[in-house]
């Protein structure tokens, strides 16, 4: 906003307004990211850098070999001797190496099987930066044939510049010939002194044309190539490596672009904000074995179920029998570990507590507990048990521990439409056998709320209901979407378990 100003001498002023601060980066968020999509980000890895290495392993193998020619010194005496002239020489003679011309020789003289078109992508030419060396390199799939066509090209190059040598060699000669006779022809008693020193002259030229030193071609065969004995490519250790960077770039971009399409929930304040529900507890998250005994508990998680307990306690006091169910937005946020472990700590403190599995689409409670899944609740609420309450069933599946304060009744077998079955009449004769019972607490390990009925009909006839949240798996759709069902059910929603950090297990329900 515009800030106007009255100075001293009564004139307006406008101030520039002032800049809106920079938004901070969100380090965390993209870290969470990486850190949930690590399984994203191996595969990735793992099949890109696997691609590349069988890949490269069935291309077929080149060769390459290399020869070298060097400009000597001597040579060089005609030449202009400055370090410029030199490499514009050198360049010069790169350049030649690879003319039609030159290949179509070399192919004649020798490389059976080849043409100046097949040379052209087989001979290469560079010049040494710390030297006055030219490389012919010369590729091919087999090793011999590589070193044929370095050796067939230099060969060719050096017969045709020693052929040009010669010539340029005889035609000075004829020249200073020519200059001697010329020279006699005109020879007069009064410049016969002179003359005769000219042709002196001219013939000490012809002398030192004839020395070896400088009758030797410019370019000279420094070294021959040789078979080279592993094949220059493909090299498949050398690309995988090449691979597995490429391929963490490719899973870092493709992260980022999932973290910028479907945002995830940064963590409990987010989600606490977006479901309009308070944290009743943050929970470490501890990776354990499938099928692990909810007797083992770390140190932080005995501290967090205590407080969670004791929430619920306030929330809902034990002065009357209390119903709540437990669920989450979606599978697999650890809603039925909640449901165990709050069970055991209420029943620790002396409550009669009850523990129902009501998720029979994906049920673990029977297993935590190591009681039989059957008969369980579908049983009775598809009265497969007459004449025996649903009390009587949860009973006989007691806990040894806790003085026989802590009951489960299992899923039972699973039915082929949970939603109907309880849709039905019977949950509410379940419900009246509930309340009949001398139970504390019956907390209901639900099945998931978006997208099921199941957990939606059970939030409505429950004193409390808690949400169990792994923040990382929920975007912010889910929570809104979280949000408006619990608000359209006017659930008894009593507040979040937001399952988080990591630490070690060790034994705490033992005693």
């Amino acid at each position: 906003m515009t800030d106007r100003r009255v100075l001293d001498d009564g004139v307006g002023r406008y101030a520039a307004p002032e800049l809106p601060p920079d938004d901070p980066v969100e380090v965390g968020r993209y870290f969470d990211a990486f850190k949930r999509s690590r399984w994203l980000i191996v595969g990735i890895v793992v099949l890109v850098t696997a691609a590349v290495f069988l890949i490269s392993l069935l291309l077929p193998r080149t060769y390459q070999a290399t020869s070298k020619l060097v400009l000597t010194p001597s040579a060089q005496s005609p030449l202009s001797s400055d370090a410029q002239s030199t490499q514009r020489d050198l360049a010069t003679f790169r350049v030649l190496l690879t003319t039609r011309e030159l290949l179509t020789t070399a192919a004649k003289n020798g490389l059976r099987g080849e043409t100046a078109d097949s040379l052209r992508d087989k001979v290469t030419a560079s010049v040494d930066q710390d030297a006055n060396v030219i490389n012919i390199v010369g590729t091919d799939d087999t090793a011999r044939g590589a070193a044929a066509i370095a050796n067939g090209v230099a060969a060719t190059f050096l017969a045709r510049e020693r052929r040009q040598q010669q010539q340029r060699l005889r035609r000075t000669r004829a020249v200073l010939r020519k200059e001697i006779a010329d020279l006699q022809a005109s020879s007069t008693p009064l410049n016969a002194t002179d003359i005769a020193s000219q042709v002196a002259t001219i013939r000490q030229q012809l002398t030192d044309l004839s020395l070896p030193a400088n009758s030797a071609p410019a370019l000279q065969l420094a070294e021959r190539a040789q078979a080279p004995s592993k094949p220059s490519a493909p090299r498949p250790f050398r690309n995988a490596v090449f691979g597995l960077f490429a391929s963490l770039f490719i899973a870092a971009l493709v992260v980022l672009a999932r973290a910028q399409l479907r945002p995830r929930v940064t963590g409990s304040r987010e989600l606490s904000r977006l479901l309009e529900l308070p944290v009743m507890v943050e929970v470490p998250f501890v990776r354990r074995r499938f099928g692990h005994s909810p007797n083992t508990l770390s140190a932080v998680e005995y501290e967090a179920y205590q407080t969670l307990q004791a929430t619920l306690r306030m929330q809902l006091p034990p002065d009357s029998q209390r119903t709540v169910l437990v669920t989450s937005a979606l599978h697999g946020e650890g809603k039925t570990e909640v449901t165990a472990a709050l069970g055991l700590v209420l029943a620790q403190a002396g409550l009669r507590t009850w523990l129902v599995s009501a998720d029979m689409r994906w049920p673990r409670l029977h297993e935590l507990f190591d009681v039989a899944q059957t008969p369980g609740l579908a049983e009775v609420l598809a009265g497969g048990r007459r004449g025996e309450s649903s009390v009587t069933v949860g009973a006989r599946r007691s806990s040894s521990e806790n003085g026989g304060r802590l009951h489960v009744l299992a899923s039972g077998q699973r039915p082929p439409d949970p939603a109907q079955l309880l849709a039905g009449h019977a949950l509410d004769g379940f419900f009246d056998d509930i309340k009949e019972s001398d139970y504390d607490y019956i907390l209901l390990d639900g099945p998931p709320l978006l997208g099921l009925v199941d957990s939606q009909v059970l939030a409505q006839r429950v004193d409390g209901v808690i949400i169990v949240c792994r923040p990382e798996r929920l975007t912010s759709e889910n929570a809104v979407d979280m949000r408006d069902l619990l608000q359209r059910l006017r659930a008894p929603a009593l507040g979040l378990v937001i399952i988080g950090g990591r630490t070690s297990p060790i034994s705490y329900f033992d005693a």
